[in-house]
């Protein structure tokens, strides 16, 4: 690990507009967490919602309880859970408020405001503990008003068990079942093709994967994703699966760039390996185009990431991750692109991105800070990686040696996805002593109130 520098190593003045330009890229795909949802956008949202076992109970216990934290593993439809049970109450206003995750039991209790008659959800609490008396307490403040509040939370249930419901996910058969009535996709698709996608359907692990292969169903084609799969089943060259692996980390980049980071990668990897060098040749998922080289289609990158998350052990990784560790180090545009391929791998293996580039990276030199926040801003991207970035940024907050990182994630995308968060921490580094008060004064100055960070 690097030794931490000095808190002026970070300039930045020269690093702003490459926060605004990844935040003007998470605006196009992502609003707010934070928000307002009216009732349309929820029914659109529960087209093709299952209700698993328990559901029933669920609705009776928000009736009477007027709270309730549905507990369970991650992805196993707990947001649509909470938007159909809001959907079953009686309110006197069809809007539902989404709460930030990052509030405490005490924050929901005794400093958030609910309005008569309304629902409010706050989805992936990542409170460190679930006072019992406090939502309690809680239960009790909504009844009298009339309002209703759905949390969900990963993990089981906690001594909190008046307020908590265990939640699992649907039968993933009849949901892909419902998924084709809903999309009427019986029509014009061979009886074959159903009961093989279907046999797949019976295969995944969540309901969100499900929904997906359902809706991605087209008559006469195989569903997407398929191609990467069958290229890895033919159990491809090292120097093949090298180059696919440095292009998940770096897509897309120029030609000569690229070359020089493939040589790097393999020259690590033949040091760990003591494996020969191997010529290069054309690759079935990579083209060169305009002096870039990017997978064929956008999606394999993410596909590509799956399959070696998949199919690979310590051999492949060790050295892929001492790789992928130094790619701050080589530019700019190679480490935003290092950045979001390692967002792109919190998807499969969030705990190992942690530990293996995000801490390390937050903990180093000045460009490897700004890999960090990038790489958190990226994960913002994704509904279920947003808290998990929010909850990582905000423990940086307390650690003196990440909190540079912290300052510059909270004003990249974590300002556009939990703005309130992000200027409660930006405003409480620059409030404090440590190494990133200055860091963080400057960035509420650069961002300010025009990109939404406002105390």
């Amino acid at each position: 690990m690097t030794d931490t520098p000095e808190p002026g190593e970070i300039d930045l003045d020269n690093i702003t507009l490459g926060l605004l330009s990844v935040n003007d890229r998470l605006r196009a795909v992502a609003a707010p967490v934070t928000r307002d949802m009216n009732r349309r956008e929820a029914d659109t949202l529960l087209r093709s919602y299952l209700e698993p076992p328990g559901f029933p109970d669920a609705v009776r216990r928000l009736a009477t309880r007027h709270l309730l934290v549905l507990v369970g593993e991650e992805e196993t439809g707990k947001r649509l859970g909470a938007l159909a049970l809001l959907s079953r109450m009686s309110l006197a206003d069809g809007t539902i408020t989404v709460l930030s995750p990052a509030r405490t039991a005490a924050e929901l209790l005794s400093r958030t405001e609910y309005a008569p008659g309304r629902a409010y959800l706050l989805h992936d609490w990542i409170a460190a503990s679930t006072d019992r008396t406090e939502l309690v307490n809680l239960a009790r403040k909504l009844a009298e008003l009339g309002s209703y509040l759905v949390i969900t939370r990963n993990g089981v249930p906690s001594q909190a068990v008046e307020v908590e419901q265990a939640w699992g996910a649907p039968d993933p058969g009849e949901l892909f079942d419902l998924c084709l009535s809903t999309y009427d996709l019986r029509a014009g698709l061979a009886p074959e093709v159903l009961a093989r996608a279907r046999d797949r359907a019976l295969t995944l692990t969540t309901p969100a994967q499900v929904v997906r292969l359902a809706a991605g169903l087209v008559p006469a084609e195989e569903p997407v994703g398929d191609e990467v799969a069958a290229w890895f089943d033919t159990k491809p060259a090292m120097r093949e699966v090298l180059a696919a692996a440095a292009l998940a980390f770096t897509h897309p980049l120029a030609e000569p760039a690229f070359e020089a980071q493939l040589a790097r990668l393999d020259r690590i990897w033949r040091a760990h390996e003591r494996g020969p060098h191997a010529p290069a040749g054309a690759h079935p998922l990579i083209a060169v185009s305009g002096g870039l080289v990017a997978f064929r289609a956008p999606r394999h990158r993410r596909q590509v990431v799956a399959e070696l998350v998949a199919r690979y052990g310590f051999w492949l990784w060790q050295p892929l991750r001492e790789w992928v560790r130094s790619l701050p180090g080589e530019g700019p545009d190679v480490r935003v692109r290092a950045a979001e391929g390692v967002a792109s791998l919190a998807v499969y293996a969030l705990r190992d991105v942690q530990q293996e580039f995000l801490e390390v990276w937050a903990h180093g030199t000045g460009a490897e800070r700004l890999a960090a926040a990038e790489a958190l801003s990226f994960m913002c991207a994704d509904d279920t990686l947003a808290p998990e970035a929010l909850k990582l940024a905000l423990a940086w907050t307390e650690d003196p040696a990440r909190s540079a990182a912290a300052a510059l994630a909270l004003a990249g995308g974590l300002s556009v996805r939990y703005p309130a968060d992000a200027a409660s921490g930006l405003t409480r580094l620059a409030s404090g002593d440590g190494p990133a008060a200055g860091a963080a004064e400057r960035l509420l100055e650069l961002l300010g109130p025009a990109h939404g960070l406002t105390a």
